[in-house]
């Protein structure tokens, strides 16, 4: 069903970030809209274009857009016109007091960290500024309405050239599984999307080092960037590990494995806070899933059935037991998270349930626009704000290259100076060694004398 002329309305997605957050929460969400009739376009949250854009489009979502000056002036002038402003994110990142809770920040360099902070604080600012929050998981939608937003829940779902791939993967995997034998290792598979997963993994070591102790016929696969503990070091002939791979060759990386891992920091709210898609991205190959009791996975895992809830290290432990010694179960429980995809998570589930979201927000938070002098007045006004933020931006990129240039010039003068005293080392050292070598000649000329003086007498 498209929609009909009374309800048409354009979407316009701005995101502050890119990578997999943004295929997700922008692209696919595009993707959905499509099905749907919705025209979308999508811009960077620094594209000067969305002056002209926010005259053009009926629905603004802003994808963890951090504040500036042209992020204000475009959702002032959206309110000033009736149109809504959404925040929309899949990580718990509009309170910058959680910062010591994600793990990436562990990773990161102090400046790096320093700035990934003062983002955060921004991040929290466009939230304020925003009518109200789309997310990934109720729990994330909960904390936004703890903070006084309204919030709405549209969960991570793959598009449908995801739904095309992963099915190739799976018919290669049902291949492989009908010709192996009983004999062929079983791989347990970790995949991480970013470096921000080492607390994470840390909580089950202990209970994966007893499986693989245990079951000497289990190997583990870690793809993506991930740190192991030390206890691993004895099992490393049985660990395989590829480098951070592309979403479209993840399907066929993750159809090699028997069992997915998903652990979390339970404790931890950010953690809390994450989607289910890497319960989606198994499910789809057939790969059954255990993972931590988070809000989302006990949304979409039926314990048991399509894939294990487990809360503790000897949960873990149990879980992967009884996995290792069934392996028929385990084909079942894959083969029903599969099915489980195919009935909640398809680009046309979504885009139904995303339509109707948004219809309903414009409903709740649009409204009749200002004149026209009003509007003319707060779009100069702000242009000029803008125009001048970017010429001090300007000032100061200058004040640096000057301040680059400087050091250049001032490392030139210095390397020459070290140049000279290099040149200036090296004659001394070729006097030190010409006097020595003259100082040899003349030893061995004496000995010469000597010995020969020697041969006279006698």
């Amino acid at each position: 069903m498209t929609t009909t002329k009374a309800e048409a309305f354009k979407v316009l997605f701005i995101s502050g970030i890119g990578g997999d957050t943004r295929r997700y929460r922008c692209i696919h969400q595009q993707e959905q809209l499509a099905l749907k009739g919705v025209p979308t376009s999508l811009r960077e949250d620094d594209d000067p274009q969305l002056l002209t854009d926010v005259f053009d489009y009926d629905v603004f979502i802003l994808h963890r857009v951090p504040f500036s000056p042209l992020v204000g002036l475009i959702i002032e002038l959206a309110h000033a016109q009736g149109k809504p402003v959404i925040f929309d994110t899949d990580d718990l990142v509009f309170d910058p007091e959680l910062y010591a809770h994600i793990g990436l920040v562990d990773t990161l360099p102090p400046e790096v960290a320093r700035r990934f902070r003062a983002d955060l604080a921004r991040l929290e600012e466009t939230f304020q500024h925003c009518d109200c929050v789309l997310t990934t998981t109720e729990f994330l939608a909960e904390e936004a309405r703890r903070r006084g937003k309204p919030a709405y829940v549209n969960r991570n779902a793959p598009n449908a050239e995801m739904f095309r791939i992963s099915e190739q993967a799976w018919a290669e995997r049902q291949r492989r599984l009908e010709e192996s034998n009983a004999a062929r290792p079983v791989v347990i598979g970790y995949f991480s999307g970013t470096a921000s997963h080492n607390r994470d993994f840390q909580t089950i070591t202990e209970p994966l080092v007893w499986v693989m102790s245990t079951y000497p016929w289990v190997w583990l696969h870690i793809g993506g960037y991930l740190e192991l503990s030390p206890a691993f070091e004895p099992l490393r002939s049985r660990i395989r590990r590829t480098p951070y791979m592309t979403w479209r060759e993840l399907p066929h990386v993750i159809a090699q494995a028997d069992i997915n891992l998903v652990p979390l920091e339970t404790d931890n709210p950010f953690c809390q806070a994450k989607s289910e898609i890497k319960f989606v991205e198994a499910a789809l190959v057939g790969v059954p899933t255990v993972a931590s009791r988070a809000e989302a996975y006990e949304y979409a895992i039926a314990h048991g059935r399509n894939g294990l809830l487990v809360n503790s290290p000897d949960e873990w432990r149990e879980a992967l037991q009884m996995l290792l010694d069934h392996p028929q179960r385990r084909r079942e429980m894959g083969e029903a998270a599969r099915r489980t995809v195919y009935a909640r998570y398809t680009p046309e589930r979504r885009a139904e349930e995303l339509w109707a979201t948004l219809s309903d927000i414009r409903q709740q938070y649009g409204g009749p626009p200002a004149n026209k002098n009003e509007l003319w007045h707060i779009f100069i006004a702000g242009v000029e704000r803008y125009a001048s933020e970017i010429q001090q931006q300007i000032r100061e990129q200058e004040e640096q290259i000057k301040g680059l240039r400087q050091a250049m010039r001032s490392y030139e003068a210095g390397l020459m100076r070290a140049e000279q005293r290099i040149a200036d080392l090296e004659q001394t050292i070729e006097a030190i060694m010409q006097g020595r070598v003259m100082r040899l000649l003349t030893s061995l000329q004496r000995l010469w004398r000597r010995a020969a003086g020697r041969n006279i007498q006698g």
